[in-house]
């Protein structure tokens, strides 16, 4: 079996483990750097080329490129989808986990709970939806926000309205989200794979902050998620089109909601604090889909 595997960072520890595991089982797993990739108008129809890869010889593909190469990767994708190339994770479901506003309408055609959210495309937009919709403190979360970074929460309007203009002077896509402030700090990531939550943990902010993720110091514990949390986890996947995903979830007054849904999730504490080979599990089923 012969996998490209799309990511800029070949030192992440999910692309290890995954090089690690096709190894063992005896695949060839390529990291391909999706930006070192050339596509090609021939006949009306896109190609891409490499200088050392062929990409005929693949027989599938992980993607596993951050949001902020969301254009290039999921264009390197679509053309690997094109040449017949089983992947793991559609194009299609990638860009639609990640565009936010298209995310929480299906989320909210479907009856599935998260944070009100809005995203906005001016200064005077904004204005007016925290006068009418929303109350103080508030999130801010770019587009293209990973491992809690590009998310902030302001206490006032000044604050919030000088850093949109930032954003919108640098053309970089953005949305408001209430503050929940009954997480206190934790939420919960269950790991879905082809329908069903395979492994999960506790994730708790350190003091001061209210963002849980690992990378930025949270703590991580075992969790054995209930049948709600199970069940809002495989919908939001399934609503989405992907086959695998890491799905957060929070508790506010009326219960569980989604917070987020990670179509290229990392599972370095996941793996460690839940016991499960998570890279094993993706292969197989992987492999399974030929």
């Amino acid at each position: 079996m012969n996998i490209a595997l799309l990511s800029r960072q070949p030192d992440l520890y999910a692309n290890k483990r995954l090089v690690q595991v096709a190894h063992e089982k005896g695949y060839k797993l390529t990291i391909i750097d999706p930006l070192s990739c050339t596509l090609l108008l021939q006949s009306e129809k896109i190609a891409i080329t490499h200088p050392d890869i062929k990409f005929s010889e693949f027989d599938f593909v992980l993607p596993r490129f951050g949001p902020i190469w969301q254009r290039q990767g999921n264009a390197v994708l679509k053309v690997l989808e094109e040449l017949g190339i089983v992947s793991l994770n559609s194009s299609d479901s990638i860009a639609l986990a990640r565009d936010k506003l298209l995310c929480f309408k299906l989320f909210q055609r479907n009856n599935i709970p998260f944070p009100k959210s809005a995203c906005v495309e001016s200064i005077l937009q904004i204005e007016l939806i925290l006068k009418n919709e929303f109350i103080f403190p508030v999130l801010l979360k770019q587009n293209n926000s990973s491992q809690g970074r590009g998310v902030v929460i302001f206490h006032d309007i000044d604050q919030l309205l000088q850093r949109a203009s930032e954003l919108f002077v640098r053309n970089e896509a953005f949305m408001i989200q209430e503050f929940i402030p009954d997480a206190k700090g934790i939420d919960y990531r269950l790991f879905v794979l082809n329908g069903k939550v395979i492994a999960s943990m506790q994730r708790t902010a350190v003091p001061g902050d209210f963002r849980s993720n690992i990378h930025l110091g949270g703590d991580a514990k075992t969790y054995e998620p209930n049948s709600l949390e199970q069940r809002l986890a495989v919908e939001a996947v399934y609503t989405l089109g992907l086959d695998v995903a890491g799905v957060d979830i929070i508790y506010g007054q009326g219960g569980p909601m989604v917070l987020e849904v990670n179509a290229c999730p990392g599972f370095e504490a996941l793996e460690r604090v839940s016991g499960v080979n998570l890279a094993e599990n993706m292969l197989n089923y992987l492999i399974s889909r030929k």
